[in-house]
C-alpha cells in the first residue's frame, strides 16, 4: 500500500514505551485515485488537532468528543 496517505496513532504506555501502531484518520486513497493527501499537523492542548491537505489545499480541524474505548 502507497504510504501517505492516512494519519497513524503510536501508542505508548504512561511510561512512553511504545506498544502499537494503529489508524487513526484513513479514507484519502481509493483504488481509483487519491482524494487528498494527509501531509503535516499541530497538535493543540485542548484537545484539537489541525491537519494539513496539500492536494486539497484544506486545513481540517480534527476534534476528539468522547465515548471512544481508548
Amino acid at each position: 500500500m502507497p504510504t501517505g496517505y492516512k494519519v497513524v496513532r503510536i501508542k505508548l504506555n504512561d511510561k512512553g514505551n511504545y506498544l502499537g501502531i494503529e489508524d487513526f484518520i484513513i479514507g484519502w486513497l481509493t483504488r481509483q485515485r487519491a482524494l487528498d493527501r494527509p501531509v503535516d499537523l499541530v497538535i493543540k492542548d485542548n484537545p484539537e488537532i489541525y491537519l494539513s491537505d496539500d492536494k486539497a489545499w484544506v486545513v481540517y480541524r480534527v476534534v476528539y468528543k468522547g465515548g471512544g474505548t481508548n
